[in-house]
């Protein structure tokens, strides 16, 4: 859920990286890079690792996991099974901070494990906390506290006062986050009176602050403004600058909701000038969006528009989609006060699309969680298995040492039956009987040793099984989001905006004049909703199912003729021209569906991205034993950004002349037709001058 005021859990966030800001970490970094080149006992590398491995996080995650590893092996050597926890544990975070959850919580899990077999109990409690945070990542909040509470009864019962006000600060987040003030007040009062205890005052500060933000989530405005006081007096005797400038925006949040706006603007400002001291942009774009607030309150819809854009402007540069989608909101509002509804519509579009792409983020987070929640049922079923097979396993090593001890029992009986034959004729029959037991016995071995090498191939085919499904859910998985992103960002966009123009015209806000051009609109945004998804369909079958090649020799000019006539109109409606210069007498040997649908989205693009008067020119030519086609047009030209990832699915959406909205998908299914067909596509384009895309088959076929 999005707030209009900070959230605490980012709050917290921001807290650490002031701790750790990056380049003073990348500093540390190549500091312990070098003593870690040096000799030294392997116990003091061990603690030079796990540093190197921390100070990587906000570095480079990746490289995190690599040390983590590297960590864990030393560990293992010297028997450290608290380190060996501890480097499940940064693995996992490796993971958490490259957002793959799933991933993090095998870790995690791991950890939790390993901790709990060799009771470590600052191990356990650390993997409970990390899992509570992965569920909190996925928005799974019930179970996020239930992993907190747990981490608290180990913390407590050990004493470990860092790791309890941490997961009362983290319960209290998201109760907080939940709307559920009155249950994160409680939390944050116990971590003020832990803090209190041991005076700190620091935690003291910011559990004032937490609190003032639940009293004003409540209404309760003259509580809230007394704990910001407080908090506000404590940090200016630390001198903690980003401290009092959270003060101050809780202040002037706390009196805008009184109307008190002199007061508000007064804090407001305070708070606004410490944070650009401390460079904090995220903080900005929430003090911006609060001072927004406070004019659009006093009717001063013109400065609360400046100071939305500001927090527009920074919120769009350090890519927060959450203080975008509030300075959104307040510019609409702003805009619909003042009457300038063309201005409010353009800034309600850019809000709703917003809204959605922060809706879709939380769907793939739920995607995510009902996919960990599958991986570990097939991990516990996993784990059961390979379970059951290490109990048949012991079974049969006792019975092979079982039979061992047989075997050399009977040698020694066979070994005296000699000794004894030389004085007694009679043991040839002992020996005897002696010697078919030993038979029976070494078939038996014989049969379970059969017996062991069939299991062993059972497993192993069962493992070779599972990777093989693995390796085919992975490719799914990815065609699947690959799917869903095209349809959430490419299909989602045109019919927000046929949901605009309809709210728009059922207002009945515009003329006669405007409705015609909305109507034109509509129309162009129907058909490239329609063109997009024909390519949609044609790269999803491809993608899932395959496309079956039928290859026949056609006429490479009739081809291109028959698809600029299903142009006509549209090259009509902006007065373009079209011309065919290829040689009527050149042949293809290719599928002429799959060429044709190349043809169309080549043609398609030109035309989208042409200017009134311009020209569109194909041609074909042999060059060998290969049909060589081409489409050239004098547009605009495509940028070098743009050319760089023209046939990549990064779903960048352009406009064309008249505003069409366009994305990528189509030059993706020329690519795969063409190749498919054994030719290949390549384009050249000046910015000014236009683009001639090219693209080669193989010649007609005897």
């Amino acid at each position: 859920m999005l707030h209009s005021f900070l959230s605490i859990k980012w709050y917290y966030l921001l807290l650490l990286f002031a701790v750790n800001p990056c380049f003073a970490q990348t500093t540390k970094v190549n500091e312990l890079q070098q003593k870690l080149k040096k000799p030294m006992h392997d116990t003091a590398r061990l603690t030079l690792l796990q540093k190197l491995g921390s100070a990587y996080s906000v570095v480079d995650p990746q490289k995190k996991f690599y040390y983590a590893n590297v960590y864990k092996a030393l560990a293992e050597k010297l028997h450290r099974q608290d380190a060996v926890a501890d480097s499940y544990i940064q693995m996992g975070i490796s993971y958490g901070i490259r957002s793959r959850l799933d991933s993090a919580m095998f870790y995690f899990n791991l950890a939790y494990n390993h901790s709990k077999k060799y009771d470590y109990q600052v191990g356990i409690g650390r993997s409970l906390a990390n899992m509570g945070f992965a569920y909190d990542r996925l928005d799974d909040g019930k179970e996020a506290i239930n992993k907190y509470f747990q981490a608290l009864v180990i913390y407590k019962k050990i004493n470990y006062e860092i790791g309890t006000n941490q997961c009362y600060n983290n319960i209290g987040s998201i109760y907080f986050d939940m709307d559920k003030f009155k249950i994160a007040q409680s939390y944050f009062s116990q971590s003020l009176a832990s803090y209190t205890k041991v005076k700190n005052e620091i935690g003291i500060g910011n559990a004032l602050y937490s609190l003032g933000n639940c009293y004003r989530g409540l209404k309760q405005d003259e509580l809230a403004i007394d704990y910001y006081n407080r908090s506000l007096a404590l940090r200016e005797k630390l001198g903690d600058m980003n401290g009092i400038g959270l003060s101050r925006m809780g202040l002037g949040r706390a009196y805008t909701q009184q109307k008190k706006y002199i007061k508000a603007l007064v804090n407001l400002d305070t708070a606004l000038k410490y944070v650009r001291i401390l460079e904090d942009k995220y903080l900005e774009a929430n003090v911006l969006n609060s001072i927004a607030d406070a004019y659009n309150g006093e009717k001063d819809y013109d400065t609360a528009i400046d100071y939305a854009t500001l927090s527009l402007k920074v919120s769009r540069a350090i890519k927060s989609k959450g203080t975008a989608y509030e300075a959104m909101e307040r510019l609409v509002t702003a805009y619909k006060n003042k009457g300038d509804l063309k201005s409010a519509l353009y800034y309600q579009t850019e809000y709703v699309l917003t809204k959605d792409s922060i809706q879709e983020e939380k769907m793939l987070k739920d995607v995510s969680l009902i996919e960990i929640g599958r991986m570990r049922s097939e991990n516990a079923n996993l784990e059961k298995n390979n379970q059951d097979i290490s109990l048949k396993n012991s079974n049969y090593l006792v019975k092979i040492k079982k039979y061992s001890t047989v075997i050399i029992v009977t040698v020694v009986v066979l070994i005296s039956a000699i000794l004894f034959l030389i004085i007694l004729y009679r043991r040839n029959l002992e020996k005897q009987a002696t010697n078919k037991v030993l038979i029976k016995q070494k078939e038996e071995i014989a049969a379970i040793n059969h017996e062991l090498e069939m299991l062993n191939e059972e497993v192993s085919a069962q493992m070779e099984l599972t990777n093989a499904q693995n390796i085919e859910l992975e490719r799914l998985n990815d065609i699947k989001n690959k799917f869903f992103s095209i349809i959430s960002h490419d299909l989602r966009s045109p019919l927000s905006t046929l949901q605009t123009l309809f709210a728009v015209y059922r207002e009945g806000d515009i003329g006669e004049e405007e409705l015609s051009e909305l109507l034109v609109k509509l129309e162009d945004t129907i058909l490239s909703t329609g063109t997009f998804l024909d390519n949609l369909l044609e790269w999803s079958k491809n993608q899932l199912e395959g496309i079956v090649i039928k290859p026949v020799n056609f006429n490479v000019s009739k081809s291109i003729e028959e698809n600029i006539r299903l142009f006509e109109t549209k090259i009509g409606l902006k007065n373009l021209k079209v011309s065919n210069l290829a040689n009527e007498q050149i042949m293809a040997y290719a599928d002429p569906d799959m060429i044709n649908l190349v043809i169309r989205n080549l043609l398609s693009n030109s035309i989208k991205f042409c200017n009134a008067g311009d020209e569109i020119i194909f041609n074909a030519q042999m060059k060998g034993d290969r049909a060589v086609i081409s489409i050239h047009d004098n547009g605009p030209g495509i940028s070098k950004e743009e050319s760089e990832k023209l046939f990549s699915l990064e779903h960048t959406l352009s406009t064309g002349t008249h505003g069409e909205k366009g994305n990528h998908l189509g030059l993706i299914l020329c690519k795969d037709m063409v190749t498919q067909n054994k030719g290949k596509i390549w384009f050249e384009t000046t910015q000014g001058e236009g683009t001639t895309f090219w693209f080669d088959l193989p010649g007609e076929k005897a």
